[in-house]
C-alpha cells in the first residue's frame, strides 16, 4: 500500500499533522519507535498559545493550573508574580502525546508505534521508509517529526543549522502536605547553570523537577541538578530515575525546512523557544502548517517551499527575538535579575511572553527602549 503521507514521529507535531491530513481524506501513516503511551522528559507546561492549537477535551489532561510564577537567581532572591487567571496548565507528556495520537487514529490515520525507522530514501516521485523489523513503507510525501536527533533531517538534504542544548528531568513523588505548597506555582531559577535554568512544576501527585542548558558544552549536568534541588530544599528519594534529553535551540534562522518530497516539523526543525525551551506550541503550530502545505501540494496548488516560507514568516521572527533576549539574560543573569526585581512591569511582561500573552518582539522593543544592557546587544 502506498500512502499519501508518511509521518516519522508521533509527538505533538506528527500527531497534529496526521490528524489534519487524515480528516481531509488522505491516506496517512504515522511511525514511531516507542510504544504509546510512553514517558517523555519534559516539564509539561501548556501555554496559552499551545492551548489555542489543541482540540476541545484537553481539560481532562490538566494536572494543575498555575497562577503564580516565582523567579530566583541561584535559588535565592525570589520574585513573585501573581495572576487572577491561570497562565499555564500542567500535563504529563505521556498523556498529552497519547491523546493527540488517539485523535489522529480517530481521524483515520494508520498508527505503527514500536516501529524504529532505520533509513529514509527520497526520489523525484516519492519516499521510501525502511523499518528495523524489515518493513518497507512508500508514500508521496514525508514529514520528519522525529525529534531533536531526527533521522529524517540527517538523511535528506535539509539546511537547518540547528544548535542544541541538554536537559535533565525527573518526577519526584511527594506527600500531599508538600505538594500543597507547590500547587498553583511555577518556580524558575536562573544563574545556577550556564545558559539555562531550573524549574519545579506541580503535577497530579508529584513534582516535575529539572534543569536545562542551551549549550551542549555544559559539563556535570547531574551536579548542577543536585545543587538546584538542594538550593530549593528538595530531596531526591533513592531509586528515582532522572532522564536527559537533547533540546534544539533556534536562533530564528532555521534555513530550509523542505525538500522536494519532505518537510521537518517540531523539534526536528529546531523550532524550540531559545529562551524558555518551550517546544509544544511550536510543534503543534508547525504540524498544522505542514498539513496545510502538503494538502496544497497534493492538490497541485503549491509546493513544499510554501511551508518553509510560512515558518519563516509566522514562526521564526518570534524565535529570533527570543534568542536576542536569551543572549542578554544568560550572559548577564545577576544584573537582569536585579533589574526585574526593581521593575515589576518588566517581571510581568516577561511572564506574559513566556506563557502566551505577549510577543517577544514587543518585549524586545520595550526592553531596548528603556535599558542599556539590552540596547548594547542589538
Amino acid at each position: 500500500m502506498k500512502y499519501d503521507v508518511i509521518i516519522c514521529g508521533a509527538g505533538p507535531a506528527g500527531s497534529t499533522c496526521g490528524r489534519l491530513l487524515a480528516r481531509r481524506g488522505l491516506k496517512v501513516l504515522i511511525l514511531d519507535k516507542a510504544r504509546f503511551p510512553r514517558y517523555k522528559p519534559c516539564g509539561g507546561g501548556l501555554t496559552g498559545k499551545a492551548l489555542g492549537e489543541l482540540e476541545p477535551g484537553w481539560e481532562k489532561l490538566s494536572e494543575d493550573s498555575t497562577r503564580e510564577v516565582i523567579f530566583y537567581h541561584r535559588q535565592e532572591r525570589p520574585i513573585n508574580i501573581v495572576y487572577q487567571q491561570p497562565v499555564i496548565r500542567m500535563v504529563g507528556r505521556e498523556k498529552l502525546d497519547a491523546w493527540l495520537l488517539e485523535q489522529a487514529a480517530a481521524a483515520g490515520a494508520t498508527i505503527r508505534d514500536g516501529c524504529r525507522v532505520t533509513a529514509v530514501v527520497e526520489t523525484a516521485t516519492g519516499v521510501t521508509i525502511y523499518g528495523e523489523d524489515g518493513s518497507i513503507f512508500q508514500g508521496d510525501f514525508l514529514v520528519g517529526a522525529d525529534g531533536a536527533r531526527s533521522l529524517v533531517r540527517k538523511s535528506l538534504p535539509f539546511n537547518t543549522g540547528t544548535a542544541a542544548g541538554v536537559t535533565l528531568e525527573c518526577e519526584i513523588p511527594v506527600d500531599e502536605g508538600v505538594l500543597a505548597e507547590y500547587r498553583g506555582r511555577v518556580h524558575l531559577s536562573y544563574g545556577g547553570i550556564p545558559a539555562g535554568y531550573g524549574w519545579i512544576f506541580p503535577k497530579g501527585d508529584h513534582l516535575s523537577v529539572g534543569i536545562g542548558s542551551f549549550t551542549r558544552q555544559v559539563k556535570g549536568l547531574q551536579r548542577y541538578f543536585q545543587d538546584f534541588c538542594r538550593g530549593m530544599g528538595l530531596k531526591i528519594p533513592e531509586g528515582i530515575r532522572c532522564r536527559g534529553a537533547v533540546i534544539p535551540a533556534a536562533s530564528g534562522k532555521a534555513g530550509t525546512l523542505h525538500t522536494g518530497r519532505a518537510v521537518l516539523a517540531g523539534d526536528a526543525a529546531g523550532l524550540v523557544d531559545p529562551f524558555s525551551g518551550e517546544g509544544i506550541y511550536y510543534a503543534l503550530r508547525s504540524g498544522r502548517l505542514a498539513a496545510e502545505a502538503i494538502s496544497a501540494a497534493l492538490a497541485g496548488q503549491g509546493g513544499l517551499e510554501d511551508y518553509t516560507k510560512k515558518i519563516h514568516a509566522e514562526v521564526l521572527p518570534s524565535l529570533h527575538y527570543a534568542w536576542r533576549i536569551a543572549r542578554v539574560v544568560y550572559a548577564l543573569t545577576p544584573m537582569v535579575h536585579r533589574l526585574v526585581a526593581a521593575n515589576p512591569e518588566v517581571a510581568r511582561r516577561l511572564v506574559d511572553v513566556l506563557f502566551g500573552g505577549d510577543t517577544y518582539e514587543d518585549l524586545w522593543q520595550y526592553l531596548t527602549g528603556r535599558y542599556a544592557i539590552f540596547r548594547l546587544a542589538r
